[in-house]
């Protein structure tokens, strides 16, 4: 029976995500995001309060894998440089593996519809690249900027690269990539 809840719950999550990369937030009501899943709209109530605590629950699960996707192969005991460009690939290919799921996160990571204590729980899973940070901060690697900028100025710069992957006109194969990642480290170091 657990199973079958699961499965329905995951079902919502995965029809709410298609439609709200597509159409957004006004644009999927959930009668639409009932009828793509499958399930009656009584349903999608059971699971979730309201549209809202549907995409912070949605959030909370697209960082769920993304964090699990971007540390997966992670070792803090590699030198920083090295961190660096295994953790801003593993972005760069989990989003260009997941469009719809890069779609989300930009339409919701800054949008007043995802609750504090969601933010707080997204940032709590990616607690090992804000170690990173300090770290290479500690070792002086980093340009003397706040910590925020330079976060700021490493994910941007990944999300552009996905991006023109994705919807540019240019065709980048794996070493290009690779070389983008690179510059985005030079970009913020020293």
């Amino acid at each position: 029976m657990k199973e079958k809840v699961q499965n329905k719950k995951a079902a919502v999550l995965q029809a709410a995500l298609g439609l709200l990369s597509e159409q957004g937030f006004q644009g999927s009501p959930m009668s639409q995001i009932a009828q793509r899943a499958n399930i009656g709209v009584g349903t999608i109530y059971r699971y979730f309060s309201s549209k809202e605590d549907l995409i912070n629950d949605l959030y909370i699960d697209v960082k769920t894998r993304l964090a699990q996707h971007t540390l997966g192969n992670y070792s803090a005991s590699r030198d920083v440089h090295a961190s660096f460009l295994v953790l801003l690939r593993n972005i760069v290919d989990y989003f260009i593996e997941n469009p719809a799921e890069l779609i989300f996160m930009e339409q919701y990571a800054n949008s007043p519809l995802i609750t504090a204590a969601t933010r707080e729980e997204g940032l709590r899973m990616f607690a090992p690249v804000n170690h990173l940070f300090e770290r290479a901060k500690d070792e002086k690697l980093l340009k003397e900027l706040p910590m925020e900028m330079l976060s700021t100025l490493a994910y941007g710069s990944t999300i552009s690269l996905v991006k023109l992957k994705l919807f540019g006109k240019v065709k980048l194969d794996g070493a290009t990539i690779d070389a983008g990642v690179d510059a985005i480290w030079d970009a913020i170091k020293r």
